[in-house]
């Protein structure tokens, strides 16, 4: 990029339970159980697609995933139909193009734009922070229509999104094969959408997952997980599936599950159907934050087997847990599993339960491996490098912080995890992650980002001087975070209002650190109209 280096019935729990929620639960309820984890306040899997109106295909609606298209020019904005309002949930792509035109030049006193531009005057500034008035998703101020290309229907409860794209170079021709999984806990599925690699010229904003004429919504086909014959172990997903890694080349998919104790695979072949493939259990409960571990250059490049990791996170356990992927390509037939390789203690809190994202930083490696020129001792001498690994902790609020070190011999390798610090902050933690701001050196450096749901704030942790850059003030419940590829911005998801905020990541701006532009009105939950 430019500027940054148990089965669940379906049918009539379902439909009861999805009117007495309507009836029942109470919005603001829902909203502190979102707090606790985006809430569990139904069993999954009992969520009627025939229930209520359809969700509006233009709105957001309690965002709970973003995520930004392969070439930067669309966001994908997963909308959770989280107070059972409607009879499902959305995803909708949005002309990130056009967006970026019109964030405002708050900090820019000679752009002839500042303050806002046509977007006038915020006026609602202590509920939903921001100089200037929202973007309109509608009839936005380029005058050139709606905002939203694509949108398609899903379960209810979606917790995240991932894009992925396959390996090797990218596409010259029009349209290229990525794809976009969430996690939905109504099914409960992994529900996957074709979407364009749009890092060629000439690609589309369409969102493709076997819709019909007859209905927006996604087809069965696309909801991994639902089909146990599509195995060979008759598997089917667990209850509350909620976070989801890959693998680097995208062949295989990790997702917790925050009720069930277990962690499930899903295998990815990009000439074919994503289909559950194994599920692990034995985990704690509150299974929640997963990511992957970078394969080292070293590894790649003498071509030896290492099977992928994975460290998992919990809100019962006071530990990392590390899980490795194997594709068992040796058997015949195959049968891909996972399995519990290493546990890491968390010691550096009061407690050390109640965990939520976790982030790993790779940067340091990956600049240690760019600089050897394919030196095979270079690069063996770069696997030593530790990567950074950050954890947001509600036990009390904190920022866990640790590494990996990975060993490497002539035909194996092997990772392990240490954390050693705690650095204090905001209360209700809960996702996090690795991005960039602009130094006033006008280059990028890199920063942990910390959404905390129930403070109203995202933090922004330098790990190079180990300490708090910026405490972002947000609207109500800030939760998913997506990165621009071209602008020094981050994005974050309001799941309360159901707005997305941009931030400044510029430090060379009077604005740095702030909230710059609202995109879509934000819309108070119904119970605090």
């Amino acid at each position: 990029m430019p500027w940054q280096h148990p089965p669940v019935p379906h049918s009539a729990c379902r439909s009861a339970l999805s009117r007495a929620a309507r009836s029942a639960i109470p919005p603001f309820v829902a909203f502190l159980a979102a707090a606790g984890a985006l809430g569990t306040v139904a069993s999954a899997g009992c969520v009627s697609p025939g229930d209520g109106p359809s969700p509006p295909a233009n709105e957001f609606y309690y965002p709970a995933g973003l995520a930004i298209s392969p070439g930067g020019h669309s966001m994908f904005v997963v909308n959770s139909d989280f107070d059972l309002q409607y009879n499902a949930g959305t995803v909708i792509a949005l002309d990130l193009d056009r967006i970026r035109a019109m964030i405002p030049p708050v900090w820019d006193t000679d752009d002839p734009r500042y303050p806002c531009g046509v977007l006038g005057d915020n006026r609602q500034t202590v509920l939903y922070p921001g100089r200037c008035a929202a973007i309109d998703l509608q009839a936005p101020a380029d005058g050139a229509g709606t905002l939203v290309a694509a949108s398609t229907q899903i379960g209810a409860f979606a917790t995240d999104a991932l894009v992925l794209v396959p390996p090797g170079p990218a596409p010259t021709g029009t349209e290229g094969g990525a794809r976009l999984f969430i996690p939905v806990r109504g099914d409960p599925s992994i529900t996957w959408i074709e979407i364009a690699d749009d890092r060629a010229e000439g690609t589309t904003r369409k969102l493709s997952c076997g819709q019909s004429g007859d209905s927006p919504r996604c087809a069965g086909a696309h909801r991994a997980g639902e089909n146990a014959s599509s195995n060979l172990r008759g598997a089917v997903l667990p209850a509350e599936p909620y976070g989801i890694a890959a693998t680097e080349s995208g062949d295989a998919l990790l997702v917790t599950h925050q009720t069930a104790g277990a962690v499930s695979l899903v295998t990815n072949p990009w000439e074919g159907t994503p289909t559950l493939q194994f599920v692990l259990g034995g985990f704690s409960y509150g299974a929640l934050g997963i990511a992957a571990l970078p394969v080292p250059a070293y590894v790649r490049s003498r071509g030896f087997e290492y099977n992928p990791a994975f460290l998992t996170t919990f809100r019962a356990s006071a530990e990392v847990d590390t899980v490795r992927y194997y594709n068992d390509q040796a058997a015949a037939p195959a049968r891909p599993f996972v399995s519990r390789t290493a546990v890491a203690p968390i010691t550096v809190n009061a407690s050390g339960v109640d965990s939520r994202g976790i982030a790993v930083d790779s940067h340091d490696r990956i600049a240690c491996e760019q600089s050897c020129d394919a030196d095979i001792e270079c690069l063996r001498a770069c696997s030593e490098v530790p990567l950074g690994v950050f954890i947001a902790n509600r036990s009390p609020p904190s920022i866990i912080v640790g590494e990996v070190r990975t060993r490497v011999g002539d035909t194996w390798a092997d990772d392990s995890v240490t954390i050693f610090d705690s650095v204090p902050i905001r209360f209700g933690p809960s996702k996090v992650q690795i991005g960039q701001v602009i130094e006033d050196d006008g280059l990028p450096h890199r920063r942990v980002f910390v959404s905390c749901f129930d403070s109203r704030t995202v933090v922004i942790y330098d790990p190079a001087r180990l300490r708090i850059d910026a405490e972002v003030r947000t609207g109500r419940g800030p939760h998913a975070l997506a990165f621009d590829p071209y602008l020094p911005i981050a994005y974050v998801g309001h799941f309360t209002d159901s707005y997305v905020g941009a931030i400044d990541l510029d430090r060379r701006h009077s604005s740095y650190g702030t909230i710059i532009a609202s995109i879509g009105a934000p819309k108070p939950p119904r119970e605090s109209k």
